[in-house]
């Protein structure tokens, strides 16, 4: 059993705690006890976000004044690529050990590398697939692609053998095609079909995907240049 706190800023932090019981539940199943987590509790600055849900779990701390304890390790909870950064150099500027959680019943390669403070729960992956450090991935189609730091690629997108840069945010349900490459701080808002290549810092939305002026990753809102 290993004892965990999620870090979080927003109900994304329910969605990492609702992974980390699926893969409890799997490997209760299977009789795999080491492999299972304790959830400690919640690593928030705020902790409002969860007086509307029945969690019987406690905030530990927020990001800016948790110190963290021995035998509890961190799980990355925050989807915003920059609040991501911001959160696990404070925390490991305090002492912080970060988990990589990958749910059993991704189909792993033999070939691969995987950074630290990593989520990832994905259909497949193949040899080659390098991730950085702190990405996060739900159920993605991601082949022998490579994925730099803070990186955070929603549900349901498929960038199989794409090369994405560090701070990137792809929304859910994109598709770039094969061997496309995006730079880095760039984001892909859901939805959008990427055929070419992407320059670094771009906003991108629609089929296919045209550059924007302005896109918040929360929200459905952009601007067309």
């Amino acid at each position: 059993m290993k004892n965990v706190a999620i870090v979080c800023e927003d109900i994304f932090g329910l969605e990492v705690y609702s992974i980390v019981n699926e893969i409890n539940v799997y490997n209760q199943r299977l009789n795999m006890q080491d492999e299972r987590f304790e959830v400690r509790g919640f690593i928030c600055n705020n902790a409002g976000i969860f007086g509307r849900y029945n969690i019987d779990v406690p905030v530990l701390g927020g990001i800016d004044d948790w110190i963290p304890r021995k035998g509890i390790g961190c799980i990355m909870g925050i989807k915003e690529p920059k609040a991501k950064e911001e959160a696990a150099v404070k925390l490991k500027g305090r002492g912080a050990e970060f988990l990589t959680v990958i749910t059993p019943w991704t189909l792993m390669p033999y070939k691969k590398t995987i950074g630290e403070g990593c989520v990832i729960s994905n259909y497949s992956f193949k040899d080659g697939a390098a991730f950085g450090n702190f990405i996060t991935m739900i159920n993605v189609m991601s082949g022998a692609s490579i994925v730099g730091d803070y990186t955070t690629i929603d549900a349901l997108s498929n960038i199989t053998n794409a090369k994405i840069g560090s701070r990137v945010f792809i929304g859910a349900h994109a598709f770039l095609m094969e061997h496309v490459e995006v730079g880095d701080e760039s984001v892909i808002f859901p939805g959008s079909m990427v055929y070419t290549s992407v320059k670094a810092g771009s906003k991108l939305a629609g089929i296919p995907a045209n550059k924007v002026k302005y896109c918040r990753i929360n929200e459905r809102r952009f601007y067309h240049e």
